[in-house]
């Protein structure tokens, strides 16, 4: 069977509202013909610019036209310029797409029904409490959930004659920061303590709660404090934090549902809206709410706090594994260490090629300027570097990385739910992983953990084998000649130690030759400079070419230096024999121009007794005989 598949672009899996909502899509696409493909990665309203860019360069890795229908999660455009992206990569779309908890063009959308979630909290705590002095926590400015949560406080106090207050209200954003920030502000107010503190969300109310009991404050003796989503951690807050449960996983199903529908040719409702339900704490609610199966997030119960030790364990297991080498089969080896302590379903590390080469081994100093763009791009093919199923690694073959996984477009019994993050250190991009079917990345805080950890380790890699080569080229730069690319003097005194202790070791003399070019002045004179550097450095190349296992050094101006181990008199003339041969062919290719000539001289030396000095001061003095006879040759 050849099933559709379903693209999900969102961000923060790691909330359990959001996995509900991802459980939903899951279980309704499985059941009607569909592969769920997640395109997932983590920003919010904190986000450094090249982290983010990073982050939602995910979304750009698939074709999206390959795909018979997307769905939109609200927190996508949560940043103006994800926003930008996310029109840009949606203009040339076809397929249908659906929304979660926003709007976006003539797209259907489903809505959690938070007005009405908020209006009957509001009411509660106004009518059946009596209070009057309610401080608000807003979500995200412009955020459409947030929006509708704020307007039902003011709606409810304005109904009942209460006045709407500005310092009354604090701009939150739905994290910690937010709840710090309006807990600031309620400790430093001159007004009378409020008596409730009504949170857009349960990540604030938990964090204005922790700071006020911490000051002091009885809860809810003093004050009573609410939330918003019903989250895992609100469940497990005692005292519990009084909530608002929205049905996740009903606005997953229904927003598959309406994709269905688009699919089938069927006309669908613009918006769908799921009403939520205000959830009043008892001291016996803890237990009795856990056992609700429509809100158990997969992976997550009362004893998960061990299966997050045994994670943490084992991302610190493999933070140690992996700085202890830079190798890439040492990391790789920790990397599957990690897979198979895990134990998901399936997993693919898909990494753009040369991924080994730019990482561990040929890393260089011109990566750092690399563009933006070029950082970021996805190879048009992938390597997978290691993929695990059914508990065992095993091999898969490279494929188009348009795909994201190749598996998802090809015959299948069963449903799958991939879930797609980036490999990257800021707005470098190395590749992705693929979970399937598998619980590690949902509503598991640890997931972003270990990404993060991923891409920081990728990266000191990197940097390693940049020094590493770097280090390299300076020191090649500083032992080879700039002109002519052979040994200069520093890297003659190398050559000339490592060859002496191979002699040593094999009881073999060493042969030093000296070779100069043949009036290079004349050269220099009708010719130019110019010139004369161009023929010195065919020389050096001619010498280095020619020169197998000997050592090619510039001593100075137009002379070289060779020095090799000598097996035989024979070998050093075939080795100048040779290079003669070049240099005529050398010259019968640059007619027209100055001609190359060069006199030598050699010396076969112990390396035991005889100095580098004294060796090549013989040859030098005989390679001076040399020419000597090639002037009184032109002389007579």
């Amino acid at each position: 069977m050849k099933r559709k598949n379903i693209a999900v672009l969102m961000t923060a899996l790691d909330s359990d509202g959001q996995a509900e909502i991802l459980k939903g899509i899951e279980t309704f696409g499985k059941a009607n013909g569909y592969n769920v493909s997640v395109f997932l990665w983590f920003t919010g309203v904190y986000e450094k610019e090249r982290h983010n860019h990073g982050e939602i360069n995910i979304a750009m890795l698939p074709d999206l036209n390959l795909f018979d229908g997307i769905i939109l999660f609200a927190n996508i455009f949560h940043i103006e310029v994800n926003r930008e992206r996310i029109d840009k990569l949606l203009k040339h779309v076809s397929c249908p797409v659906v929304t979660i908890g926003c709007k976006y063009n003539q797209a259907p959308a489903v809505w959690a029904d938070n007005y009405s979630g908020m209006r009957s909290l509001m009411e509660y705590l106004v009518k059946d409490r009596g209070f009057r002095r309610l401080h608000f926590v807003k979500g995200i400015e412009g955020n459409a959930d947030a929006e509708a949560r704020f307007k039902a406080y003011v709606d409810v106090l304005e109904e009942n004659g209460i006045p709407v207050i500005p310092e009354r209200i604090s701009q939150g954003d739905f994290y910690v920061v937010g709840g710090e920030t309006a807990a600031r502000e309620i400790l430093q107010s001159t007004l009378p303590f409020p008596e409730a503190i009504v949170c857009a969300n349960d990540t604030m109310a938990i964090t204005v709660y922790d700071i006020l009991t911490e000051k002091g404050y009885h809860i809810p003796e003093d004050v009573v404090i609410t939330g918003y989503d019903y989250t895992f951690e609100c469940r497990l807050h005692y005292p519990e934090v009084i909530s608002i449960r929205i049905k996740g996983k009903e606005l997953g199903k229904q927003a598959c549902r309406l994709l269905h529908e688009m699919l089938a040719g069927n006309k669908v409702e613009s918006d769908v809206r799921i009403p939520d339900e205000t959830v009043l704490k008892e001291p016996s609610g803890l237990h009795s709410v856990g056992k609700n199966a429509e809100f158990t997030v997969p992976g997550e119960s009362l004893s998960s706090d061990a299966i997050k030790r045994k994670e943490i364990h084992h991302i610190i297991t493999l933070e140690k594994n992996v700085m202890e080498n830079t190798g890439f089969d040492s990391w790789k080896d920790a990397v599957k260490m990690f897979v198979e302590q895990i134990d998901p379903r399936e997993f693919y590390f898909c990494a753009n090629k040369h991924f080994v080469e730019n990482v561990f081994e040929s890393a260089t100093v011109e990566q750092e300027n690399m563009s933006i763009e070029e950082c970021l791009e996805y190879s048009e093919e992938v390597d997978v570097l290691l993929a695990y199923k059914d508990g065992r690694f095993i091999e898969k073959a490279s494929f188009a990385s348009k795909y994201g996984f190749d598996e998802l477009f090809e015959e299948s019994e069963d449903g799958k739910l991939c879930i797609f993050s980036p490999l990257h250190y800021l707005d470098r991009n190395f590749g992705y992983f693929v979970f399937c079917n598998s619980n590690f990345p949902i509503g598991n805080p640890l997931y972003i953990t270990w990404l993060n950890y991923m891409g920081h380790s990728i990266e000191n890699i990197r940097k390693q084998s940049v020094l590493k080569n770097a280090m390299a080229r300076l020191n090649e730069m500083y032992i080879r000649d700039s002109l002519t690319g052979v040994y200069n003097r520093f890297g003659m005194e190398k050559c000339y130690a490592r060859i002496k202790q191979e002699c040593q070791k094999t009881n073999a003399l060493m042969q030093i030759s000296f070779a100069d070019i043949d009036g290079l002045k004349q050269i220099n004179d009708k010719y130019g400079h110019e010139e004369g550097d161009r023929v010195i450095r065919a020389l050096g190349r001619i010498l280095d070419r020619e020169s197998e296992k000997n050592c090619v050094a510039r001593y100075g101006g137009d002379e070289f230096i060779v020095i090799g181990t000598a097996d035989s008199e024979r070998k050093i003339e075939d080795y100048w024999q040779r290079v003669q041969d070049a240099i005529g062919k050398y010259n019968a290719l640059e007619e027209g121009k100055a001609i190359l000539s060069v006199s030598f001289g050699y010396d076969i030396v112990n390396p035991e007794v005889d100095s580098l000095d004294s060796g090549i001061h013989e040859a030098d003095q005989r390679m001076y005989i040399e020419k000597k006879r090639k002037k009184a040759k032109r002389e007579v």
